[in-house]
């Protein structure tokens, strides 16, 4: 079994416990392997994302959700689980707490987990042959916004090819179930459970008291074009790409056909865990006032 590592190398905190991660591996793995299976490790300091892809059997992110989107975005283009630990700041995606590293490994090595799957989606922008200009898989969400010094936009939404609505708005966000606690969130959207799978479209800034949020079935075809074409318009998918809309092209959303396969071996309380993330970021604002 061969386990992949990604992490912020910029980061001091990251380097010193993934050294401490594969020498757990590698001891942990020798003496409590089943069947004389050899656990080995390779690091994404040391191997191009091409090779690491290709010799891992799963990938284990070593930092915050950012990092797990970053790793579960490599994961996918193989079907490879992904097992999360955070440093620190609990996260919805990163299950494990860097202390816990020794009992969790062991659990990893004994086969003592399950795998929880997650729906993502196809993200794409066509001009008006059809032809398509980007392409792009998201976990979270995508979001439709305005430049920074352009005006309000004006958004049509289609959904299975009905007309839904203009929204005269600073953006849209489509999300996943598991996006719905990132920016759409934010944005004043919904609290999806995991489970359901569903497409969450959440208007940003919506100029008018009718701008809800709709949850969509998974099976749903989003479109969105501009009513005034000539505004200045971006596409960013999961926060990582950004891609300028041209005149008189459409937004594509649809549920994509790879999923996001997660590690869990005792899974957090969804509603605890959404508590208790809250908690922190309002005690760690309140402690730099």
């Amino acid at each position: 079994m061969t386990v992949g590592l990604l992490y912020n190398k910029k980061k001091k905190e990251s380097v010193h416990y993934v050294r401490l991660l594969k020498e757990a591996i590698l001891e942990i793995g020798r003496r409590e392997s089943r069947d004389g299976e050899t656990w080995n490790v390779i690091d994404s300091a040391d191997y191009k994302q091409e090779s690491l892809l290709h010799s891992a059997d799963l990938l284990i992110s070593i930092g915050g959700d950012g990092t797990f989107l970053k790793t579960a975005a490599i994961a996918i283009q193989r079907d490879l689980p992904v097992l999360g630990f955070h440093l620190g700041t609990l996260g919805l995606l990163t299950e494990f707490d860097k202390n816990d590293l020794e009992k969790t490994v062991l659990r990893l090595v004994k086969g003592e987990y399950i795998i929880e799957e997650r729906m993502t989606l196809t993200v794409a922008v066509e001009d008006q042959s059809g032809t398509r200009l980007f392409e792009k898989t998201a976990i979270n969400d995508c979001v439709l916004s305005r430049g920074t010094l352009s005006k309000v936009a004006y958004i049509n939404l289609y959904i299975n090819q009905a007309f839904v609505d203009t929204y005269p708005c600073d953006g849209i966000i489509v999300s996943t179930q598991t996006g719905s606690t990132a920016y759409s969130l934010s944005a004043g959207g919904p609290i999806v459970e995991p489970g359901n799978d569903v497409i969450v479209i959440t208007p940003i800034c919506a100029h008018y008291t009718d701008g809800r949020s709709i949850i969509a079935r998974s099976t749903s075809k989003i479109e969105m074009d501009l009513c005034r074409p000539h505004h200045q318009m971006f596409l960013t998918a999961d926060g990582y790409e950004n891609f300028q809309i041209p005149a008189k092209a459409k937004v594509v959303c649809s549920k994509g056909s790879k999923k996001v396969r997660i590690i869990r071996i005792d899974p957090p309380n969804f509603y605890e865990a959404l508590r208790k993330k809250a908690s922190e970021r309002r005690e760690r604002i309140h402690n730099e006032e």
